[in-house]
């Protein structure tokens, strides 16, 4: 192999959760050049891309057009000729219907070095998401997998029938058919016309291991009906054919998660947004992560530098928030100071998530409200405010209740804006009409800058939507802007905000 050429990496991406995904595969992810991905894997695995990666959809369900399967080969090869590495990000398992073989053919042919990677494939997921086993030793010691859709040669129309229909009506097992929405008169009309009997249980499942999956039963003989009575059954969806369908529980964990089912936006900037997604999702919600601003550090750091070089000279140092922790502490790092700066300084947070935050450059909070936001920690700085120096590390966009507190009780204060937040300019407009077409079941507000500007994002549609927000300041802000329903986390925790939206939803 030629060391100058670029290494390819044909990965499977598992069915949809990204949690499938393995460990080989996220690390492979997490330092590619060049990531390839279907349209039918989940977009939350490119979050262990590289920021600088090139990242490009092949199509198979939109986002930029459909790929044929020569044009997936000639990019793979050129990107690695131009010695860069390649991830190609498959749906699924790279063994199973993937045309894995057709593109090793051509990365051999273009001597280019590559690696498999294997992934979960949508039928082995679905026992573990829907409860049906393909397996059991009374009813099925076998499985048959299945191609129902017939796969013409790139630019043709026509394709042949290679399957033999009759060994499979025949065969002693469950049978897994993918991709057999669009050709399913077809093929339940073969199984059963080569002896099948039409009241075989069937099981349709959609999205598998997805936050929307569905499943739809009925017997071979109704199918081609029951798919043309839901008016829109689209793929990806696995056919299951065999009794093995009705052994499935009555309930199962993954349909019983509290939130399984519910789609709700955090319009949050991804540093907190991501840990607030993930726990939403293990309830079973499908979550967008929309951020309605973006959080840069200010440009001028001067102000900034100098209270840093004298931080040893302040009583008491408040963060307001986790961004203001994260841009202070790094710029500390980027001076060639450390942790040592803070001398005998005492620190203040605001809210848990803010304290935690701290936790993570090995700085405890001195103080943290339980409840509220800065009005309660002034409250519990009230004695101490005399003649005390405060240093408080905020944005320029924050509300300025504390600073005028501590001020009015004698205290001396120093400002400094280390992060700016600025509202984006648009939410794609497919979100927008999701919003307004009662496709979005709630909303998640993490500060009163992410409320005000989601609201103007979305305008007068925001009036009717579902709110979930961390404290009652932000609520006010919702309120105040003629937003209905709000729903107000007992304690300002993403725990207790969670907590508050399943209540919701139960009752």
């Amino acid at each position: 192999m030629n060391l100058s050429k670029g290494k390819v990496y044909l990965i499977g991406a598992g069915p949809g959760d990204p949690g499938l995904i393995t460990l080989r595969g996220a690390e492979i992810l997490r330092h590619v050049d060049v990531v390839l991905f279907d349209g039918l894997s989940n977009d939350e695995l490119l979050a262990h891309t590289r920021q600088d990666a090139i990242v490009l959809c092949v199509g198979k369900n939109g986002h930029g057009g459909v790929w044929t399967q020569s044009q997936i080969n000639t990019s793979m090869i050129e990107h690695a000729l131009a010695g860069r590495s390649v991830a190609r990000l498959k749906g699924g398992d790279t063994a199973i219907f993937a045309r894995t073989a057709e593109e090793v053919d051509a990365l051999i042919a273009s001597d280019v070095e590559y690696e498999i990677v294997p992934g979960i494939t949508a039928a082995l997921a679905l026992a573990a998401y829907t409860g049906i086993p393909l397996t059991h030793r009374d009813w099925s010691s076998a499985v048959a997998l299945v191609t129902a859709q017939l796969q013409p040669a790139d630019g043709d129309n026509e394709a042949e029938d290679p399957i033999d229909w009759r060994a499979l009506a025949a065969f002693p097992g469950t049978l897994v058919l993918y991709m057999g929405v669009s050709s399913a008169t077809f093929w339940s009309h073969r199984l059963i016309s080569n002896g099948k009997a039409p009241t075989t249980p069937v099981a349709l499942i959609r999205r598998i291991s997805w936050p929307d999956q569905k499943i739809i039963r009925c017997t071979l003989g109704d199918l081609a009906s029951t798919i043309q009575n839901l008016q829109g059954l689209q793929p990806p969806v696995l056919s299951v054919v065999g009794e093995v369908v009705n052994l499935a529980p009555s309930s199962h964990w993954f349909s019983e998660r509290p939130l399984h089912g519910k789609h709700l936006v955090v319009a949050s900037p991804p540093a907190s947004a991501t840990k607030l997604a993930a726990m939403l999702r293990q309830r079973g919600a499908m979550v967008t992560l929309q951020p309605a601003m973006e959080i840069q550090p200010v440009s001028d750091w001067t102000t900034a530098d100098t209270a840093i070089h004298s931080l040893r000279e302040f009583d008491w140092i408040i963060f307001s928030s986790v961004h203001g922790v994260d841009y202070f502490v790094n710029r500390i790092l980027e001076l060639g100071l450390d942790m040592r700066v803070f001398g005998d300084s005492r620190v203040a947070a605001v809210g848990e998530s803010t304290r935690q935050a701290l936790g993570k450059y090995h700085l405890k909070s001195d103080m943290t409200p339980e409840t509220g936001g800065v009005e309660d920690l002034i409250r519990l700085l009230r004695d101490q405010c005399n003649s005390k120096r405060f240093l408080f590390v905020k944005t320029a966009a924050g509300k300025r209740t504390g600073i005028d507190a501590v001020r009015a009780g004698g205290g001396f204060v120093t400002e400094i804006d280390v992060y700016q937040q600025t509202p984006v300019e648009s939410w794609p407009s497919s979100l927008i009409h999701q919003f307004r077409d009662g496709q979005v079941d709630g909303i998640v507000a993490t500060s009163i800058n992410v409320a005000k500007y989601s609201c103007q994002l979305l305008g007068k549609s925001s009036h009717t939507q579902n709110w979930f927000v961390l404290s009652e300041p932000i609520a006010n802000t919702l309120r105040d802007g003629h937003c209905r329903s709000v729903v107000t986390a007992d304690q300002p925790t993403f725990p207790s905000l969670v907590e508050a939206i399943e209540t919701s939803f139960r009752a």
